[in-house]
């Protein structure tokens, strides 16, 4: 999609329930990292929330290990945290799905980029047949030639 390449936060996430009972476990910074990734996977896919590395291929426990450099147990414990806590969702076709994605992405900055980019390829296209017309007015243009003149010093 678009090249946004911001998604939100907020300050008191960890304040949040969940958070707190996954402070209490004994991964907590792998699965904390792992939140965190996913949300920035998901806003690089910006896809409505949804995780995959293309629309064909949902990326797996043993991808996610190598691309976050964690091992792979880890990485399994921490997704089945999240599912378990209904942050995440894994779909029959492994594609996941952060739940509530408008709570960490700006949906509405993102339609105002969206908006700001259809219209800038629009006047950019514009701008370009302006030119073209403009280019085609001047090749058209009959330019008197001049004989060569010698100038005498």
């Amino acid at each position: 999609m678009s090249d946004i390449k911001w998604i939100k936060l907020s300050t008191n996430m960890h304040d949040d329930e969940k958070m707190k009972l996954v402070d209490a476990m004994p991964e907590r910074d792998t699965i904390h990292y792992l939140w965190i990734r996913l949300l920035i996977q998901a806003g690089k896919t910006n896809d409505n929330g949804l995780i995959y590395l293309n629309e064909n291929i949902p990326y797996t426990d043993e991808m996610l290990s190598t691309i976050f450099s964690r091992p792979l147990a880890s990485i399994r414990l921490a997704l089945k945290v999240l599912s378990d806590f209904q942050m995440i969702e894994i779909a029959e076709n492994n594609v996941i799905r952060i739940v509530n994605w408008e709570r960490h992405q700006n949906v509405e900055g993102m339609d105002r980029v969206r908006e700001q980019n259809r219209k800038r390829v629009q006047n950019h296209r514009e701008k370009k047949k302006q030119l073209g017309a403009v280019a085609k007015k001047l090749k058209n243009i009959a330019v008197p030639k001049v004989k060569n003149i010698a100038l005498k010093l």
